[in-house]
Formats: structure tokens, C-alpha cells, sequence
């Protein structure tokens, strides 16, 4: 793939990711999280996603509930988007939160 085009899948991704966990996950109330960045694997099917917040343990309970969730998530990409292949996205703590 590309570089532009990897960048710009990456962008769409971020946001779109961003959109879906903020309006359609249900999280705790009170829960302040960050979809921070999104990386993607050498053939685009696998998207990690990072995760950032105001408190460790609030991000460390996020990943695991989008874990979870994933293929919800998962499947609401494949209805927004279209591509041939919509990556499987993989919750991460983001590094500047583990520090």
C-alpha cells in the first residue's frame, strides 16, 4: 500500500473509530479516553488502535471493554466505510500512558 493512501486510510480510521466509540460503545459513565493513534499492519487488515486518558486504570478498563467489542466495532466500519478489506481493529494502551 501507498504511503499517501496508508496515511489517509490511517486518518479515516482514526476518526471514524473515534466517532463509533463515542456514540455507539457503551462505556462507563465518567470515563475520559482518547483514540490517540492508529497504526496499521504490512497488508492493512489488522489496525491497532491506541488509547489514552486521564487515569491509568480508566484507560487499562477501556481497552479491555473495546477488546470485547471489537467485532461490534468491527462491523460498524464495514457498513461506514468502503474498502474491500476493513481492518480488524486491536485496543491498545497508548505508551505515553503507561509511563
Amino acid at each position: 500500500m501507498r504511503g499517501v493512501r496508508r496515511e489517509r486510510l490511517k486518518s479515516l480510521l482514526l476518526r471514524e473509530i473515534s466517532d463509533i466509540v463515542r456514540f455507539e460503545v457503551d462505556l462507563p459513565e465518567g470515563l475520559f479516553i482518547t483514540i490517540s493513534a492508529v497504526e496499521l499492519n504490512k497488508d492493512a487488515t489488522k489496525a491497532t488502535v491506541f488509547v489514552s486518558g486521564l487515569k491509568p486504570e480508566d484507560v487499562a478498563l477501556a481497552v479491555e471493554r473495546l477488546n470485547r467489542a471489537s467485532g461490534f466495532i468491527h462491523r460498524l466500519l464495514g457498513k461506514r466505510l468502503r474498502l474491500k478489506v476493513v481492518p480488524r481493529p486491536e485496543f491498545v494502551i497508548a505508551p505515553e500512558v503507561m509511563s
